[in-house]
């Protein structure tokens, strides 16, 4: 054994939502993460998360990102390589990079997240019952999903993987519980993956210490064009010291240049001192975002939801910001809502 599982946990994301969601059961546990945007944070913790932001890339820079970055991480004793629960982005072009770098003997691939409706059954990933590439997601104007069938995700040249079915959280425990020689395996997952793989590796749970409420104002903002987000947003509107900013409800022909103008609208905002706390739906808007306020790294709190991570960075002038994201699609109607109500702990 290369040293204690339990303190040598490292994630590799292609966006921030899925980094930020990687870290967060492990935290949910006791343990300690950091989170690095392009690159490996200097914050030192049990847990290192890199968001190598190539979900937004080309395939040829995810690749070079993936591999660069596999290579900094390598020497962990857990290696967890994210991928979209809906099989959004370059999944078989940095499964490949990643294998390579990783000095890993197999590849376990498990995206199921049934929490939030995403089930494999028979190496068909699904969502709420559709396969993915039937979906919406199928029709996504810019991660399109072309591939239901895993094996179709899984580059030739890696000989020695396993895929995981799972239609319950349980299953997909019990399985990975029982997996031997961990460290000679890339684990690909989504966050039921990293739910399982906690449970896995802590075993005696050590609750985080609960954040003390803010009494500061909070920023939320919808970038994602999911229906899912709107509805949520909505739930926002007699809510007291909350500010909204809210893109397009149907997608934009440019969507590259509402996203900055959001973005961009947020940072100024949150250059005041009014606001102790930013909610951001979509990993590329919580990206974006960050951009402009130079913010490279932060670590990770707690969850306020199963796939809604808590975090908090400092910004250039010493303040403290609270981060609260998650993918656009998640949660239930009232869920942004009471994540404002765990902020302020009105709520625990």
């Amino acid at each position: 054994m290369r040293t204690n599982h339990q303190n040598n946990i490292a994630i590799l994301a292609d966006d921030l939502t899925s980094a930020a969601d990687g870290a967060a059961p492990f935290v949910a546990r006791g343990l300690s993460a950091s989170i690095g945007r392009g690159q490996l944070p200097c914050l030192a913790a049990a847990v290192i998360a890199v968001d190598s932001g190539s979900r937004s890339a080309t395939a040829s820079r995810a690749i070079e990102r993936v591999a660069r970055l596999t290579a900094r991480l390598a020497s962990r004793a857990v290696l967890y390589k994210t991928v979209d629960s809906t099989l959004r982005g370059h999944v078989a072009e940095e499964l490949e990079a990643c294998f390579a770098a990783s000095g890993r003997k197999s590849l376990l691939f498990a995206p199921a997240f049934p929490q939030a409706g995403r089930t494999t059954v028979r190496g068909i990933q699904f969502v709420n019952g559709i396969p993915v590439s039937e979906s919406a997601y199928g029709h996504d104007p810019v991660h399109p999903v072309r591939h239901s069938a895993l094996v179709d995700l899984v580059p030739n040249c890696i000989k020695n993987v396993r895929l995981l079915d799972a239609e319950t959280q349980e299953e997909l425990d019990s399985q990975i519980a029982s997996i031997e020689d961990p460290e000679s395996i890339l684990w690909v997952g989504s966050p039921g993956m990293a739910a399982a793989l906690s449970r896995r590796f802590v075993h005696a749970k050590t609750l985080p210490p609960l954040i003390d409420g803010i009494s500061s104002d909070v920023l939320v903002v919808i970038g994602s064009a999911n229906p899912r987000s709107h509805r949520q947003a909505d739930q926002l509107k007699e809510v007291s010291g909350v500010m909204l900013l809210r893109g397009p409800k149907a997608r934009e022909r440019d969507s590259a240049t509402v996203l900055r103008r959001l973005a961009q609208d947020a940072a100024r905002e949150l250059q005041s001192s009014g606001f102790g706390a930013l909610i951001a739906t979509g990993g590329d808007t919580m990206d974006a975002i960050l951009d402009l306020l130079n913010v490279r790294e932060f670590e990770i709190l707690q969850e306020l939801d199963p796939g809604f991570p808590l975090g908090l960075a400092t910004l250039g002038d010493g303040r403290s910001l609270l981060l609260a994201m998650k993918a656009g699609g998640f949660g239930s109607d009232d869920a942004v809502k009471l994540a404002v109500a765990r902020i302020r702990g009105a709520i625990q």
